[in-house]
């Protein structure tokens, strides 16, 4: 494959002091996305839902953040693949949706 056809990614990867279940739940639930990623969201916890992070409650709908975006699949608590934007100051390329992968496993303290 050539280096022009090569899918692009960033890949994270990130220990979190908590059990698989309470970190999924951070992600998945309204209550969890509000302790550490957006001010307010829309999940429908389910392939074809929403997962909606909405970061300027103040601008009209449509321009909060993240609407639109969508679940692609999951397999609760192991991983949560969902669609994602620009944000709204970029109109252009704000519909080039790319995609997010969160895969959750859990460690042991020596890993």
């Amino acid at each position: 494959m050539s280096e022009q056809n090569r899918e692009k990614s960033i890949r994270l990867e990130q220990n979190v002091n908590a059990n698989i279940q309470d970190v999924w739940n951070a992600w998945t639930t309204e209550e969890g996305v509000k302790s550490f990623f957006a001010p307010a969201c829309n999940i429908d916890l389910k392939v074809g839902g929403a997962y909606e992070m909405l970061f300027d409650l103040k601008a009209e709908p449509g321009l909060q953040g993240g609407e639109g975006l969508t679940i692609m699949a999951l397999q609760p608590p192991k991983m949560l693949f969902f669609t994602w934007n620009a944000p709204p100051a970029y109109p252009k390329v704000r519909g080039q949706l790319t995609h997010v992968i969160v895969r959750f496993d859990e460690v042991s303290e020596n890993e």
